[in-house]
């Protein structure tokens, strides 16, 4: 056995070593659902041991018992200020984790079929919050039925923002029937990059958005120079959708959602990412 060899299996064993750790030390936080609870808690704030005995079901010793084994691995300390406890640097860390990895696995059982589709890394929302929400004609034969659910509900709805890299033109139809029927919606519609070169290229759809436009003089279509990872829609500040192409068929997988916090998060990337477009008539100059 060579130095080198002996060196690169110890390396690996110590690799092995460190695995079982780490998924000792989830075992050891999930195991009791105590043990998490108290991390939850002390991530909206320090509290004191009667105020974390209040909320939870525990006698005064397991409590004690819990408090000192979260001490003694660092994830929570004691203020000396008040004698409260209130989460360490590494605590803060650890929960954040797996709160991400409770909501990834609640969303994965929820849409085990879409949840590698979703760009997950882009939602800084709790993802257990897609769990209130639903698949959209996950069942239907038709591609085009899940985006027309959401071409029906801007047609129905008094606003729409919409943060556009999945395209179908179906919402914009839908818009123009709003505008003929005299229920016109606000809308506001932001392209990424991909999608804008379909809509500025295709002779048809730059003369439709161009007469939408035309009608209620006024700019609905915008136009980014960077890519989005899904399509999110928000309908009259209370539902969210999104949504991605399929995986090896033609159409679509949307998913609709009104939790406050999905909300929220939609509403903020919409208007940042509307804060940086232009508008799409700007990225004509060259085809007309």
């Amino acid at each position: 056995m060579t130095a080198e060899f002996s060196e690169k299996q110890t390396t690996c064993k110590e690799v092995d070593q460190l695995a079982e750790n780490t998924v000792e030390y989830v075992a050891f936080l999930t195991r009791s659902e105590h043990r998490f609870h108290v991390l939850d808690l002390l991530a909206d704030g320090a509290g004191s041991r009667e105020e974390l005995r209040d909320q939870l079901d525990a006698t005064r010793v397991t409590l004690s018992r819990i408090l000192g084994d979260l001490e003694d691995r660092d994830l929570i300390q004691r203020r000396t200020s008040d004698r409260g406890y209130e989460l360490s640097s590494f605590g803060e860390a650890v929960h954040r984790d797996l709160v991400r990895l409770q909501g990834t696995i609640t969303a994965g059982q929820t849409y085990p079929k879409l949840i590698s589709r979703l760009p997950t890394d882009w939602f800084d929302f709790d993802l257990r919050c897609l769990a209130n929400g639903e698949h959209v004609h996950r069942k239907s034969e038709d591609p085009l039925a899940a985006a027309r659910v959401i071409a029906n509900a801007i047609r129905g709805g008094s606003s729409c923002e919409s943060l556009v890299g999945t395209f179908t033109s179906l919402p914009m139809y839908g818009y123009e029937q709003a505008i003929q029927n005299g229920t016109e919606p606000e809308v506001r519609v932001v392209f990424d990059s991909n999608v804008t070169e379909t809509m500025v290229e295709d002779s048809s759809l730059r003369a439709k958005w161009r007469e939408i436009q035309s009608q209620i003089d006024s700019t609905v279509y915008f136009s980014l120079d960077e890519r989005v990872p899904c399509t999110v829609d928000l309908i009259d500040g209370e539902t969210v959708f999104f949504t991605v192409d399929r995986d090896q068929e033609t159409g679509f997988d949307i998913i609709s959602c009104s939790h406050p916090d999905v909300v929220a998060w939609a509403d903020r990337v919409i208007g940042e990412h509307r804060d940086r477009a232009v508008p799409l008539v700007e990225r004509t100059n060259d085809v007309d």
